[in-house]
Formats: structure tokens, C-alpha cells, sequence
């Protein structure tokens, strides 16, 4: 640090070396805007957007990952409906909403078939090795 100090004090004969050090900086502040920031913002800018689209009978996800449906919009506040029962409303902040989307209430029986399966195997060929 006190070398820099230095340099910048006789102002002779480093003067290339100063241009090379200061393109060096700009170089890598403009790699970490490319890299680092400007998908960050494109990213925010696409949940700003789904957060201002939101109207009263979409189901949403929060970010604590329970769904309901927008039952009213007060400013920045989305009356929620949530579960079965009709009288669970729940004010929520807008910027708290993950997702515009319908909860996958679909069950995939074969899948929970072959795990069983495969699980009372592992534990039949453990028990034969035991004995």
C-alpha cells in the first residue's frame, strides 16, 4: 500500500505501469457487472413483474412454500385464502409471493410402488446376509 503511495508521489517513469494497473481494474469491475450483477437484476426484474401481475383469483405460492388463492389486493397487501376451508384469509405482503402457480396435487402411484419395492428388497437380502 505504501508502495502505491510511492509511485503516485514521483509521478515519473511509472506512469505506464499506473495505466496498465487502472485498465486491469476496469477490466475486472466490467467482468463482475457481466457476471454478477446484471442477471441479478434481470432476475429481480422478472419478480417485480410477477408480483405486480397478480390479480384476485390467481393461486400463488409464498416463499414459505404454502399455496392459497388472491381473494383481494389492498396496495401492497394480498388477502389470501388458504387450504380447503373458505374462512382462512391471510394478509400477506406482496413481496412475499413466490409464484403465480397451482399446487401439483397429483400422486404418482407407480413411483410409490417400485420404492417400496425396492426398499422391502434391501431390507429382505439384509436380513438373508445376517443369518
Amino acid at each position: 500500500m505504501n508502495n502505491l503511495f510511492l509511485i503516485l508521489a514521483e509521478g515519473g517513469g511509472g506512469g505506464t505501469s499506473m495505466v496498465g494497473f487502472i485498465a486491469y481494474i476496469v477490466i475486472l469491475f466490467g467482468f463482475m457487472y457481466f457476471i454478477l450483477i446484471r442477471p441479478q437484476r434481470k432476475r429481480q426484474k422478472a419478480v417485480d413483474q410477477m408480483q405486480s401481475d397478480i390479480k384476485v383469483g390467481d393461486s400463488v405460492m409464498t416463499n414459505g412454500g404454502l399455496y392459497g388463492k388472491v381473494v383481494d389486493i389492498v396496495n401492497d397487501v394480498v388477502i389470501l385464502e388458504l387450504g380447503t376451508n373458505k374462512s382462512v384469509r391471510v394478509p400477506i405482503q406482496r413481496s412475499a409471493l413466490a409464484a403465480i402457480k397451482e399446487p401439483d396435487l397429483s400422486i404418482n402411484k407407480s413411483e410409490d410402488v417400485e420404492e417400496v419395492k425396492e426398499i422391502s428388497e434391501d431390507k429382505s437380502n439384509e436380513s438373508k446376509s445376517n443369518k
